[in-house]
């Protein structure tokens, strides 16, 4: 059984960073990583965001999130406003310029998503999430 568990390791590790690669590479043109796109992801849907909530919700440490965020300020893709209420807080959101790359970006990964899992029936979709969950569910 043993065997089988390491078995299990070694693939789901091949595997994650394939599926990795494979988006690294359908963002490049983009110049975006999966990791910047993470952070984008979150920053579009949550806006306006404090870098402690992005770090929580990304499930990354504050300082690979603020690495990011700084990569993201450079390339204009986000701004940083203090908070209103609370001026010690900064909070992110998208430069409204860039909004439009967001979509481009979205697009990108969905397209990448549909060849990842080309030949899987929706029900496939469903028991994979469900077992990625249980197995997420007991190592927590």
């Amino acid at each position: 059984m043993r065997q089988k568990f390491d078995e299990f390791s070694f693939q789901t590790t091949k595997i994650a960073k394939k599926m990795h690669l494979f988006l690294s590479r359908s963002l490049a043109d983009l110049e975006v990583t999966p990791e910047q796109w993470t952070i984008l992801n979150i920053i579009q849907q949550k806006a306006p965001i404090s870098q402690k909530q992005l770090a929580e919700l990304s499930e990354k440490d504050t300082p690979t999130v603020n690495r990011i965020i700084d990569v993201l300020l450079r390339k204009d893709l986000v701004i940083r406003k203090t908070d209103e209420v609370d001026r010690r807080k900064t909070l992110l959101s998208l430069n409204e310029k860039r909004e439009k790359l967001t979509s481009v970006l979205q697009e990108t990964v969905e397209e990448a998503c549909k060849k990842m899992f080309a030949d899987f029936s929706e029900q496939d979709l469903r028991t994979f999430a469900t077992l990625l969950n249980q197995i997420e569910n007991n190592i927590e």
